[in-house]
């Protein structure tokens, strides 16, 4: 189905995205033992990481999807297309609260996009299953 091979396998990928998600995890307890600095640290390295995923595995897996351009109401690529765009939109704004926050220790700014952080976080955990699901019926015998 893919035309064009990503630089890491597709199965390393997926370690890789539970890896980020445990970081993830540890990160928010760092925030409720009111470890700013390193809740802070811990999300951003989560970022670099989501990032690094998302240009050796993610876009070159969907420009080389062929199903898309062939059958575009196929439930793959309807899968394909949501969970790059809910991907595509947790990763922006992800940058965006780094960008926001540039490493300050004081937690005044960050109470004031709470409500970002808690949405790029539950984008980022839509896009994380979509993207199980996707790469099941791309690379197990799962299928519709």
């Amino acid at each position: 189905m893919l035309l064009v091979e990503p630089i890491i396998s597709p199965q390393a990928n997926v370690v890789f995205q539970i890896a980020i998600a445990i970081i993830l995890l540890a990160s928010i307890g760092f925030k409720l033992k009111r470890k700013y600095v390193l809740h802070g640290m811990t999300m951003l390295i989560a970022m670099v990481l989501n990032v690094l995923s998302f240009l050796l595995v993610m876009l070159p897996s969907l420009l080389g999807l062929v199903i898309i351009r062939t059958q575009p109401l196929h439930v793959v690529s309807i899968a394909a297309l949501v969970h790059a765009c809910v991907g595509a939109v947790s990763i922006v704004l992800g940058l965006w609260i780094i960008v926001l926050w540039h490493l300050q220790s004081s937690t005044k700014n960050c109470v004031k996009r709470k409500k970002m952080m808690r949405l790029t976080l539950i984008l980022w955990l839509l896009a994380l299953a979509v993207g199980i699901v996707l790469y099941m019926f791309l690379n197990t015998s799962f299928s519709v």
